[in-house]
C-alpha cells in the first residue's frame, strides 16, 4: 500500500504541474527557474524575471551583471515594471488554484473533506467541521489562501531585508578588506615617520623612540588580527544571509498547506539572524608625545595670514572630497554649492627656502583640508585630490565616521581624529612636510624625501561644523 500511495502521489503531483504550467502564459514564467514569477523584476532590456531568482545569479557571477537571455549589461532594475507585472500575475495565480483538483489539497482525515482554513492559535490546518469543533471554536480561523498571501507578502518582504542586509555585509567586507590589505604597510610607513622625528630633537630619546616604535608595532599587530576575525565573520554572515534568503525562496514556492506549516520557524530565525550583523572594524592607532617636538618646531614658527585676493574656489577639489564622503551605495547623493563662507583660502606667503612651521585652528569642524600647494594651483580651478603637487592633509566625515587622508598620493592614516590647533612643519631643502597634533603634541603624518623647485602656498580649507 505505500508503494500504491507513492506511485499516486507521484502521478498527481505530475499532473498539477502540468496544469498549472498549461494555465500560466509563457509571459508570466521565469526564465531562470522556469517557474511562476516570484516578486517579478524587469530589467532595463525588457526582460522579466523572479527578483530572487535575479539576485542569486547576479550575486554569483564574477563579471558585469547582464541579462539572462539576451546577455545585455543591465545595471539596475525597474521596479516600477515590478508593479505592474504582479498586478497581472496575483489574479492568474488565484484562478490557476481554484482549478486545481480537489484532490490535490490536504483531506481531513477524521471527515474526509478538504481542509480550507487556518487556525492563528496553533497553526494548524481544519475543515469546516474541524473548525466548529470545541476544540477549536474559541479560535480565529481564516481562509488558507487568505492567510497564505499574507505570508507570502511577509516572506517577501523580509527576503527584501535580508538582501538589503547581505549587500551591507558585502560592501563592509570589502571596506574592511581594503584596510586589511593595506594595514602592516600602514603600520610600517607610520613606524618610519615616527622614526624620522626623533632624530630632530635630542639624541637621549633614543630610549623613548625605541618604546614608541615597539608599542607601535605591537599594537599595529593586535588590530592585524581584529581586522582578520572581523573579515571572517563578515565572509561567514554573508553565507549564512544566502542559505536564509534561499529558504525564503523555497518556502514562498511552496504550496499553500506546506508553506504555513514552515513559515514560522524561518521567519523567527530571519529575524534574529539580522539582529547579530558584524559592523566593519573602524581601526586607530594609538598616538603618543613626542618628547621636545613642539619646542624645536617653535623654534622656526611664522605667523601665516590669508590672502583674500585669491578668489579662487576649487570647486572641482570640494566636489572630490563630496565624493570622498559618500558611500559607495550612496553616490547619487544630491549635493549643494559650496558657500562662500566655505570656500578654500590661500595664504599671503609664499616658501622657496628654509624651515617653517605654522599652527591652523580647526576647531570642531567635521570636514578639513590645511597643507601646502605649489604656487601655480592659485590661478587654476581643476586640483583635485589626485593632482600632483599638493601636500595635504584631509579630515573627512563619512557616514558619522572620520576618516582622513594625506595627499598625493590619496593614504588613509588610522588614526584618531585631531581636533582644534593643527601644525604644519615645512622642511625645504631635506623636502619634509609635516602635520602635528599641537594638543597631543604627536605626528599626525609627514611627506618625506619629497623634492622642491617650485614655490609653497599655505592652502586652508574648513567646511562648516
Amino acid at each position: 500500500m505505500p508503494r500504491v500511495k507513492n506511485v499516486l502521489s507521484f502521478y498527481l503531483l505530475r499532473n498539477m504541474e502540468s496544469a498549472f504550467t498549461q494555465c500560466f502564459p509563457s509571459e508570466f514564467i521565469c526564465s531562470i527557474c522556469k517557474d511562476n514569477f516570484t516578486d517579478p523584476v524587469t530589467i532595463s532590456c525588457g526582460h522579466r524575471f523572479c527578483t530572487p531568482c535575479l539576485c542569486l545569479l547576479w550575486d554569483d557571477a564574477q563579471t558585469a551583471t547582464c541579462c539572462p537571455v539576451c546577455k545585455a549589461i543591465s545595471p539596475k532594475m525597474d521596479f516600477k515594471s515590478t508593479l505592474l507585472a504582479k498586478e497581472h500575475i496575483l489574479p492568474t495565480r488565484e484562478s490557476i488554484v481554484c482549478q486545481l483538483p480537489s484532490s490535490a489539497k490536504q483531506m481531513c482525515r477524521i471527515h474526509q473533506v478538504v481542509k480550507l482554513y487556518f487556525c492563528q492559535a496553533d497553526t494548524s490546518l481544519l475543515c469546516l467541521f474541524c473548525s466548529h469543533s470545541p476544540e477549536h471554536a474559541a479560535h480565529e480561523h481564516y481562509p488558507i489562501k487568505q492567510v497564505a498571501e499574507h505570508y507570502r507578502e511577509n516572506l517577501l518582504m523580509q527576503m527584501k531585508s535580508i538582501w538589503k542586509k547581505k549587500k551591507e555585509n558585502q560592501s563592509n567586507i570589502k571596506k574592511v578588506t581594503n584596510i586589511f590589505r593595506v594595514w602592516e604597510g600602514f603600520v610600517n610607513l607610520r613606524m618610519v615617520m615616527i622614526g624620522a622625528e626623533y632624530p630632530k630633537v635630542y639624541q637621549y630619546l633614543q630610549e623613548e623612540k625605541q618604546k614608541h616604535l615597539e608599542m607601535l608595532a605591537i599594537e599595529g599587530k593586535i588590530v592585524f588580527q581584529r581586522l582578520r576575525r572581523n573579515v571572517a565573520r563578515m565572509v561567514h554572515m554573508g553565507k549564512l544571509l544566502r542559505r536564509i534568503y534561499e529558504e525564503l525562496k523555497e518556502l514562498c514556492l511552496k504550496a499553500d498547506v506546506d508553506m504555513l506549516q514552515g513559515v514560522g520557524d524561518t521567519m523567527k530565525r530571519s529575524h534574529l539572524m539580522q539582529l547579530y550583523i558584524p559592523q566593519p572594524m573602524d581601526p586607530q592607532l594609538s598616538t603618543w608625545a613626542i618628547t621636545g617636538m613642539l619646542e624645536r618646531l617653535n623654534s622656526f614658527r611664522v605667523y601665516v595670514t590669508l590672502d583674500h585676493k585669491i578668489r579662487n574656489c576649487h570647486v572641482a577639489l570640494t566636489e572630490d572630497l563630496r565624493r570622498l564622503q559618500c558611500s559607495p551605495d550612496h553616490q547619487d547623493v544630491p549635493r549643494n554649492p559650496a558657500s562662500s563662507e566655505n570656500t578654500p583660502s590661500w595664504g599671503a606667503q609664499t616658501f622657496t627656502t628654509g624651515k617653517h612651521y605654522w599652527e591652523v585652528n580647526v576647531g570642531n569642524s567635521r570636514n578639513w583640508i590645511i597643507g601646502l600647494c605649489k604656487e601655480s594651483w592659485t590661478s587654476r580651478n581643476d586640483m583635485l585630490l589626485n593632482s600632483e603637487d599638493i601636500f595635504l592633509l584631509l579630515c573627512v566625515s563619512v557616514e558619522d565616521r572620520f576618516s582622513l587622508f594625506s595627499t598625493f598620493p590619496l593614504l588613509p592614516h588610522y588614526i584618531q581624529r585631531p581636533q582644534g590647533w593643527i601644525g604644519v612643519f615645512l622642511d625645504y631643502e631635506c623636502g619634509i612636510i609635516s602635520f602635528i597634533n599641537v594638543a597631543r603634541s604627536s605626528l599626525i603624518c609627514n611627506f618625506l624625501s619629497r623634492s622642491f623647485s617650485f614655490p609653497l602656498r599655505p592652502f586652508i580649507w574648513c567646511g562648516p561644523k
